[in-house]
């Protein structure tokens, strides 16, 4: 808008000067062509009824009453061009003027009789006519000269007044624009200010509130849109989320059956085969059922492990934060597994690294990632686990790093999920049970990993912060 009353001041600006400009000269060309015509009428008039076929005094006074009475300078020449006479000789004498009519320009006049033509001196530009004097026997007797200087003050003071009208006028507009413009554009950012707010506090799996809107302008369809949009998604996460319940716990269940029926199905072989011997009442069936009741029991367990990694997955116990030294848990980790064939190595272990968490999950945490470092370590390679504490800025680094058979790059995008496992035997639990607790204290965990070289999990814990005290 603001800019709308500036470019329509400098196009009206522009437009007037323009017009100004060709008026002012339409003005004083018709000027001087009314003047031109009176001293031509009179000098006609005067001539046939004196009877005057040459320039004599009374001409020549007849010739200044009218430059006197029209206020202008006249100049008489011959019909070749010369000088004869002018009511200001001084400019001629002094060289300002030229005596003679130039040939162009006298041959004008010889065609058209009456020509009007532009021309300068002084610096100054200046209208000048020229017409054929007549005498009463109608022969050409003379050719007269008027020169017509504008006033160039005159003008410029009108086209400086107008301009001045204008440009109050303008000033008033341009005033009343921006204010009106401040208004609007305060109104319509405010509207959109409460919709943004509402837009950035939007969540795909929160509760959202709608937005209440009373005028019914413009603004209101799209708050209608968006309110519409609340519900739709509302109802949409509520049919998401029962899928994705119904679909994790069918997941879940698969998952469970798989896991049980695998041990089951030695369990009942190893039995009906025990009743065999039985009922051919064998010499080996001593032996039989101590091996049998062997295999039993390690099935057993194994089923006893799987429904308690399934326990701990479905329901994490809520951890009890409080101050943990990184470094003292690392050392007893690391305590546990010593007896193992792997050279396990702690760097950076100064002590003084405090987080806050859980100390029995994050035990679990890294014992888990060590635990994992040594199976993957091929039979027969001299295995070696370096374990390393960091800390950096407001963070707490510790690095665990094997150099066993690795992850292959289709594996490394399903490491975390829950029902994945790059071992033989195990529910693949163990990782996603291990985000989960790094992901509870705030932390973070990813890694690298190259076949056949080793992997390296990263566990970045945010650091406790002391309070100053003054």
């Amino acid at each position: 808008m603001i800019a709308l009353v500036l470019i329509s001041l400098i196009v009206i600006g522009s437009v007037t000067l323009y017009y100004f400009k060709n008026q002012n000269d339409d003005y004083h060309l018709e000027r001087l062509q009314q003047k031109e015509q009176s001293v031509m009428l009179s000098l006609d008039y005067f001539i046939i009824e004196n009877g005057i076929n040459e320039l004599n005094v009374r001409l020549e006074n007849k010739i200044q009453e009218l430059a006197d009475i029209h206020q202008l300078d006249l100049s008489i020449y011959t019909t070749d061009g010369e000088l004869m006479g002018s009511t200001h000789t001084e400019l001629f004498d002094n060289g300002t003027f030229s005596k003679t009519i130039v040939d162009s320009t006298l041959q004008k006049i010889k065609r058209s009789e009456q020509i009007i033509i532009q021309e300068s001196a002084l610096d100054r530009t200046y209208l000048s006519t020229y017409f054929v004097l007549y005498a009463s026997d109608r022969q050409p007797m003379a050719i007269v000269n008027l020169p017509y200087y504008k006033d160039e003050q005159r003008n410029k003071k009108e086209v400086f007044d107008f301009l001045g009208t204008l440009a109050q006028v303008y000033v008033g507009l341009f005033i009343g624009a921006a204010l009106l413009a401040f208004f609007l554009s305060s109104y319509i950012t405010n509207s959109l200010k409460a919709i943004s707010e509402k837009l950035k506090a939007f969540r795909i799996n929160g509760k959202n509130e709608k937005l209440e809107w009373e005028s019914n302008d413009e603004l209101s369809e799209l708050v209608k849109d968006y309110n519409r949009m609340v519900d739709e998604l509302e109802a949409s996460a509520q049919l998401l989320a029962k899928s994705e319940r119904e679909s994790a716990w069918k997941e879940m269940a698969k998952q469970v059956a798989h896991e049980i029926k695998n041990p089951l199905t030695p369990m009942r072989l190893q039995i009906q085969h025990l009743q065999r011997l039985a009922s051919e009442n064998s010499a080996e069936l001593p032996e039989r059922i101590r091996k049998t009741s062997q295999t039993l029991i390690e099935q057993i367990d194994s089923l006893s492990r799987i429904a308690t990694e399934f326990s701990n997955f479905a329901k994490m116990p809520k951890p009890t934060l409080v101050e943990v030294d990184v470094d003292e848990v690392l050392i007893s980790v690391i305590n546990l597994y010593q007896h193992e064939e792997v050279d396990i190595q702690l760097k950076g272990a100064t002590g003084g690294k405090i987080v806050m968490a859980d100390k029995e999950q994050l035990n679990r945490v890294f014992g888990n990632l060590i635990k994992n470092g040594i199976q993957a370590i091929p039979t027969g390679k001299y295995g070696m686990i370096e374990v390393e504490s960091i800390q950096m800025d407001d963070n707490i680094w510790v690095r665990i790093a094997d150099n066993g058979s690795g992850i292959s790059e289709e594996q490394q995008s399903h490491i975390f999920e829950p029902n994945f496992t790059t071992k033989s035997g195990g529910m693949g639990l163990g990782l996603a049970i291990v985000q989960r607790i790094v992901e509870s204290f705030d932390g973070k965990i990813s890694f690298i990993s190259e076949p056949n070289m080793g992997t390296t999990f990263s566990v970045v814990l945010p650091r406790k912060k002391h309070e100053s005290s003054n």
